[in-house]
């Protein structure tokens, strides 16, 4: 029998816009951090495009609800 992680399976917390007070990483998204936010992380979150240097097209980065998850992604991540 699989694990299931019931904060993603009964909350809905990728919101499809940002409120004001999310805190935004510069790391951009990939297929993999993304299975590890779904995962491991258990607040709301949201992407919004890149601030990292100059934008490219199509690349995102999250923003946060927690600032703690922000830190804790960065730190993983960067």
């Amino acid at each position: 029998m699989s694990t299931i992680n019931l904060y993603t399976w009964f909350i809905d917390r990728e919101l499809t816009f940002c409120p004001p007070h999310f805190v935004k990483t510069r790391t951009i998204a990939n297929k993999e951090n993304i299975g590890w936010i779904k995962e491991k992380l258990i607040g709301r979150f949201t992407f919004v495009p890149a601030i990292d240097g100059e934008y490219v097209m199509g690349e995102y980065s999250p923003a946060f609800e927690d600032p703690k998850e922000a830190i804790l992604y960065e730190l993983t991540w960067s």
